[in-house]
């Protein structure tokens, strides 16, 4: 799937390859599907008779105004159809099938695809079921469908928005004055390649480009702590945090796993400290969800902090507990710290709050969120799924960890 915001030119793309492997494969059979049959004619197949012309494939269509399918000249065809008009399109076995916006799709539509595009009667050794889209809701199936290659598109990709030099070219300075003034979701959507819900983006300001950095030996007068929010079904997620002489909060490190129990946790994140460079009689405190402190976890009735706390190798038997401190959880406040730490480069704000490059996992979380529908200050809830994917237990820990704004001067590891 390519995925992006409007006019990265995505469609004409994914048409490029659909038109590439017809030419290529004699006697192929292909299908272009969106989930409308209405809608392909004045959208994605004006695009793809421009792309045959600029090709030079010429494919012929047959059906008069409205083609039913195109006929290359080495015997392969196309059909064109929709979900909910399939007729000829999923009549048989497909070589390539290619969906234009995806996104309108459910993931019934997908599968009902894929099921004829097996390679069963194919004539290529490689069928091929593809599509573009544009970003939807932040729990699409396109997001948590583990088998689908996702492929992200930006308007620098666009050759008629910007040039070679990367600067933009005329009509890439229309395009973009018109995406610009887009608003709410659709400018979440179509200007920022956000995956957001209608109910609208939370974390508004966040820019991969201002917020992100690339990791860097942490001086040795730094304060370093950490953050957890405990899950088992759903991921445990931990952060290392640092604060540079400006005030400056720094997520240097993230550590993210479901199933898990605490020692493998303990271990794991002090390799994740040594990987950041830090060893371990630095980390300051680490701060934890109240839950930790309450929750029964073992035969024995010992809490959740009691198991970080007494936790031991599992291979060595050596003593590798975190000592957990209650967070503050307030969930509006810590939102509005996170919000606040953004800053607001309209009106000249700085950013307060940076991630490294390698804290995937958050970088990925914090665009999904949006606004609590039953109070628009505080952050949605989100339960990951089955998988471990698409929760909030990472902004849990971000918030966590950036109001620790004054992390303890003691040393609480030898």
């Amino acid at each position: 799937m390519l995925a992006g915001p409007a006019e990265t030119g995505k469609t004409w793309a994914t048409l490029w390859r659909l038109n590439g492997l017809l030419s290529a494969t004699p006697h192929a059979s292909g299908a272009l599907v969106r989930k409308v049959a209405a809608d392909i004619n004045p959208t994605v197949l004006v695009t793809y008779k421009k792309l045959v012309v600029a090709s030079a494939s010429r494919s012929i269509p047959y059906g008069g105004e409205k083609p039913e399918w195109f006929d290359y000249p080495n015997g392969a065809r196309l059909y064109i159809g929709g979900m909910d008009r399939p007729g000829k399109v999923l009549s048989g076995e497909r070589d390539f099938i290619y969906v234009n916006q995806a996104e309108e799709l459910t993931l019934d539509d997908w599968e009902v695809l894929s099921t004829r595009c097996t390679g069963r009667g194919a004539v290529t050794s490689t069928p091929m079921l593809f599509g573009d889209c544009n970003p939807g809701p932040e729990d699409h199936w396109i997001l948590k469908r583990v088998p689908l290659k996702v492929f992200h598109s930006r308007h620098e990709d666009n050759p008629s928005l910007y040039d070679s030099e990367g600067n933009l070219t005329e009509q890439g300075k229309r395009s973009m004055s018109k995406l610009d003034a887009l608003t709410g979701v659709r400018r979440s959507r179509l200007r920022l390649g956000l995956w957001v819900g209608a109910e609208g983006l939370f974390f508004e300001e966040w820019d991969e480009d201002l917020h992100v950095c690339e990791p860097f030996s942490i001086p040795g007068d730094w304060p370093v702590w950490g953050s957890l929010d405990y899950g088992f079904a759903h991921p445990t997620a931990f952060g290392l945090f640092t604060e540079d002489n400006d005030g400056r909060i720094y997520l240097i490190g993230e550590h993210v796993r479901s199933g898990w129990l605490p020692p493998a946790h303990c271990k794991a994140i002090r390799r994740l400290a040594e990987r950041c460079g830090i060893e371990w009689r630095r980390v300051r405190q680490i701060v934890a969800g109240h839950d930790c402190f309450q929750q029964r976890g073992d035969r024995e009735a010992k809490t959740i902090a009691d198991q970080y706390a007494e936790a031991r190798d599992p291979d060595t038997g050596e003593a590798i507990g975190l000592r957990l401190e209650k967070a503050t959880i307030d969930r509006i406040t810590g939102a509005q710290e996170l919000l606040s730490r953004l800053g607001n480069a309209a009106v000249g704000i700085a950013s307060r709050l940076k991630l490294f490059s390698t804290c995937t996992r958050t970088r990925a979380a914090i665009p999904r969120m949006v606004k609590d529908p039953r109070d628009p200050e505080d952050i949605r809830k989100v339960n990951a799924d089955a998988n471990g994917e698409g929760g909030d237990d990472e902004i849990d820990m971000l918030r966590y960890g950036v109001m620790v704004t004054k992390p303890n001067d003691r040393i609480l590891y030898a």
